[in-house]
Formats: structure tokens, sequence, C-alpha cells
């Protein structure tokens, strides 16, 4: 697989749908091995390029070359059509493009919901119910 190099994903490392899909692209080499950072570690460097608000929901890609970001599905499909273009080119196409952005919105506005971390420091049943 061809490697994104000088890019790095900023993944929310409290949601384990995030950890395993960030650390999969790692391990199939989509990505260089320093190609992810946790949004709660963020080093000053990356904390300076990123918009807070739009990363909170959407995944942000930096470029280090051109000091830019990119973000939700057009940040995954930048890493995945480094390694299979045929796969982002098809997805650009308008109809499908918009039917991948739609999914793409829910899911990651609903990921604590779909794939809870083990210890949801939101729960407030143990108040409720000692």
């Amino acid at each position: 697989m061809k490697t994104l190099e000088n890019h790095t994903l900023i993944y929310d490392n409290k949601c384990p749908m995030c950890n395993i899909y960030s650390k999969g692209f790692i391990k199939s080499g989509m990505l260089d091995k320093n190609g992810r950072e946790a949004f709660t570690k963020l080093s000053f460097r990356n904390k300076n390029l990123i918009d807070f608000n739009r990363a909170k929901n959407e995944i942000a890609l930096i470029d280090h070359k051109k000091n830019k970001v990119v973000y939700g599905l057009d940040s995954l499909l930048l890493i995945i059509g480094n390694s299979f273009p045929l796969l982002a080119k098809i997805i650009r196409i308008q109809p499908l493009y918009w039917f991948f952005k739609k999914l793409y919105s829910f899911v990651s506005y609903n990921r604590k919901q779909m794939a809870p971390s083990v210890k949801d420091d939101t729960d407030q049943s143990s108040i409720l119910y000692p």
C-alpha cells in the first residue's frame, strides 16, 4: 500500500471506533507510523492549525508540507485515495459523495452511542441509582 506521508490524522482517543480505524490506517501502511495524534494530546504545532469546533465532530487530517487541514469525509478520501485512487474517485461522483457525506455525518455525530467507551464519564445513572 502507498503510504500518505507528512500528514497527521487527529482522532478522538476516547472513542473506541476512532482508535480502531486510525490504528488500522497505521498498521495497513496507509499512514506512516507517526501519522496519528490524539485530539486530547495535540502538539503545539497541530493546535495552531486545526479548527477546534470542527475537529470535535469531524476527522482532521493535517498536511504538514502545505500547512493545510482537511476535515471529515474528505480527509478519509485523501487517506484511502492515496492507496486506492479509483475507489476515492468513484466515491467523489456526486450522488455517491452526497450519500457518503450524510452517512459520515450520522456516524460521526453518533459515534459515542454506536461504540461507547468502556468508562463513559457522561453517564449519570450512578447518581440516580446508587
